[in-house]
């Protein structure tokens, strides 16, 4: 969150409402991480942020140029470094649902990497649209309104509280925080503010954590560390697709949106892509929860079923409410495509009259589209199109091969097709590349099977093989070398 100092150097302009890495835990806790490390939990009208008192000065990250943020995986843990005398104070910020009956939080970590000593001032501040009206401290808390806003692992050494009379950053870096415990503070206004300022040797760290409600246990007592909730996250994605291409950027991002899609507020859109990218039950659940329209919701349900061919999506209190999704829609003409598709659906649960019912409304009608709404749906959507392109009889791999990919290994396994799993390589034998394929088919039917991003002539119907593709017409790959002959058992 950016806010810009007056030229006194006391009060800041208010920055519009975070945008960030969301983060969040699987009871619905969602809270805003942005670039400057500041937290924001979703529905609440306040803010969380740190400070960094150095033996020459007070540094606000959110204002310091030299602040920089990284998320190492696809799990939403993320990195901020903000330089401090001669070093770093690192930021690490996820996540988590505390042990018992602690409750969800986000939970940071700053590690001093400085040679000096720092002090650190956790600030709870009304956040843009929001109001604190009370702001109190008790111990290692502070509260807003009555409610937790924040705890830290440790007894603060100073406290500051204050109205919309007083500006915290210039008490607190003005020397202003005081030894014992202050009087709870009132805001008519909704501007009243606080923070707790704790002391951080020479390599050492702290943590605090931003709760959904109220705690009163320690932080590092209480809640796991990233790596722990980085491994959970990578064990929720162990049935999604997988992509190794020469773009690096684009390989991360496939889980990486995957993860920002579970935590996004539940669209239609949203259930397709966690389908197409292998995650099924999540695609349900997603489906399942959202407040899309009527035929935007029977419009992806079909899409599920072209995708993964599961009945049991369909049946029992978990499932999705077919007759409730067919019945709804007011879009009489978007639902009549979805309708065509799920026919087969109801030939499989024994309906063949509603099926039959359902063919005849389609009347030749194709199933729409969704389009993408956000970053993580148009991030899938434009690299799942890029690997496999639905065409007239097949599949089209490879729609766009970028002439920095030429050279270079690509993989993919288990992307879900509207023909079934779908996965396949290529190699290089020099400037020619070498494809192995395998389509676990729905059925029998012939699935054509193109690659016009290398070699336009090559088309196949086999299910699974290994061809060698003429070299890229007019294109020279800058990674061209030898390599050994495909063999399609060490691929799949």
């Amino acid at each position: 969150m950016f806010r810009f100092r007056n030229r006194a150097g006391s009060r800041r302009v208010p920055a519009p409402a975070a945008v960030g890495t969301r983060v969040g835990t699987d009871d619905g806790f969602r809270a805003v991480v942005d670039t400057r490390s500041v937290v924001q939990p979703l529905g609440g009208g306040h803010r969380v942020e740190w400070w960094v008192g150095g033996g020459d000065r007070w540094y606000d990250p959110s204002t310091e140029a030299a602040v920089r943020q990284v998320r190492p995986g696809a799990a939403p843990v993320l990195e901020t470094r903000l330089r401090v005398s001669g070093g770093d104070v690192v930021a690490t910020t996820w996540a988590a649902v505390g042990r018992g009956s602690t409750g969800p939080a986000v939970v940071v970590e700053l590690a001093n990497e400085t040679p000096v000593p720092v002090a650190v001032a956790v600030a709870v501040q009304a956040a843009s649209g929001g109001q604190v009206r009370r702001m109190s401290a008790d111990g290692r808390r502070l509260l807003v309104d009555g409610t937790t806003a924040v705890v830290v692992d440790r007894e603060p050494g100073r406290y500051a509280l204050v109205d919309a009379a007083q500006d915290l950053w210039a008490v607190v870096s003005g020397g202003g925080a005081q030894v014992d415990l202050p009087r709870s503070v009132r805001c008519r206004i909704g501007a009243a503010a606080g923070a707790l300022v704790v002391p951080l040797p020479h390599r050492a760290s702290l943590r605090f954590a931003v709760p959904a409600a109220d705690l009163v246990e320690n932080p590092s007592a209480s809640f796991p560390d990233a790596d722990r909730v980085a491994a959970g996250w990578t064990a929720r994605l162990v049935d999604a697709a997988t992509v190794d291409i020469p773009d690096g950027v684009l390989s991360a991002g496939a889980h990486r949106a995957l993860v920002d899609l579970q935590l996004a507020e539940p669209t239609a859109v949203g259930a397709v892509e966690l389908a197409r990218w292998g995650l099924g039950r999540q695609a349900v659940e997603t489906l399942a929860a959202t407040l899309d329209p009527a035929a935007e919701r029977l419009v992806a349900a079909a899409h599920l079923w072209r995708l993964h061919r599961d009945p049991a999506w369909f049946e029992g209190p978990s499932g999705l409410p077919l007759e409730d999704l067919v019945r709804a829609p007011a879009d009489r003409v978007e639902a009549a495509g979805a309708l065509g598709v799920l026919a087969d659906l109801l030939d499989v649960r024994g309906e063949a009259r509603s099926a039959a019912d359902a063919r005849e409304a389609a009347a030749g009608v194709a199933l729409a589209s969704l389009p993408p709404t956000d970053p993580p749906t148009t991030t899938l959507r434009h690299l799942s199109d890029c690997l496999a392109w639905e065409s007239v009889d097949g599949l089209d791999l490879l729609t766009e091969v970028p002439d920095a990919w030429l050279g270079g290994g690509i993989e993919v396994h288990g992307l879900a097709t509207p023909h079934g799993r779908l996965g396949y390589a290529v190699r290089w034998h020099g400037d020619r590349p070498a494809l192995l394929w395998e389509l676990d088919r729905w059925d029998d039917r012939p699935v054509v099977l193109r690659v016009p991003g290398l070699d336009t002539a090559f088309s196949t119907d086999e299910p699974t093989g290994e061809a060698l593709l003429a070299a890229p017409a007019g294109r020279v790959s800058p990674r061209s070398a030898a390599a050994s002959p495909p063999d399609g058992g060490e691929f799949f």
